[in-house]
């Protein structure tokens, strides 16, 4: 499949198509069955991205924090609050609480995360929709979606290269997902989503069997990083991500 080709499967799926293109695009697929095939695939993916994401009910939040022993530590730079630490069972909606964020939102933003994670860094052939050889075009197309600036970090400082990025659907709007991997194809995604208000939060972080997770806000945006290794691993390349956003 041509680059070209992908960019309009992502336009006609985003909706982003005039209502002539979108019909001149339906008569492409009705006569190139691979095509078809492609679209279909992407689409089943975003059904399945949604529903793996259940809404965790106030009550098993409350309880869950009830029995929550937080544990307090410094991390870096201008977040410069605490660490909490809490289990975390992404798939069963389960989400940490902290001064600076919604508890809601922090909760929607780590479970859509870790299960766009699942869903795409085990991919082969399309872990991303737009590579990280076309960097300028992901910048530029996923800033004008989400509604201001998306900044692209620089992980090679933590031994990470940039694989690319991909559009996410969103309750509030829509998110954006770079993929990262290091010298042994570990992946480790970042999930960014714009945030209602400005707010600044501290670092929570959470694990589910190998999966970790690490969410905050800072300024306008959510974000949250999701990868296969511990909490100090994972801590490490927050602060790296945090360097190259400033």
């Amino acid at each position: 499949m041509t680059d070209a080709q992908d960019f309009d499967i992502h336009r006609y799926l985003d909706g982003e198509m005039t209502r002539d293109e979108s019909l001149a695009f339906e008569r492409r697929m009705e006569h190139d069955e691979a095509l078809a095939t492609e679209v279909a695939e992407m689409m089943q993916d975003m059904d399945r991205l949604r529903a793996a994401v259940p809404t965790p009910s106030e009550a098993h939040l409350d309880n869950l924090l009830s029995r929550a022993e937080p544990v307090v530590r410094p991390i870096w730079g201008q977040l410069a609050a605490a660490v909490v630490l809490l289990a975390v069972g992404f798939g069963g909606g389960v989400m940490m609480r902290g001064p600076g964020a919604a508890p809601d939102m922090a909760g929607d933003v780590l479970a859509q995360a870790s299960a766009a994670h699942a869903l795409y860094s085990v991919e082969v052939v399309h872990p991303v929709e737009v590579p990280a050889s076309e960097r300028d075009q992901l910048k530029g197309w996923l800033s004008n979606r989400l509604g201001a600036e998306v900044r692209i970090p620089d992980l090679s400082g933590a031994g990470l290269s940039l694989v690319g990025g991909r559009l996410l659907p969103f309750e509030q709007g829509a998110a954006a997902q770079f993929m990262y991997e290091d010298a042994e194809g570990a992946r480790v995604t970042l999930y960014l989503t714009p945030a209602q208000t400005r707010g600044t939060s501290a670092l929570r972080y959470g694990q589910k069997d190998t999966l970790s997770a690490a969410y905050w806000q800072d300024g306008l945006w959510h974000y949250a990083l999701v990868g296969p290794m511990g909490r100090d691993g994972l801590a490490r390349i927050a602060q790296s991500v945090q360097g190259a956003l400033f």
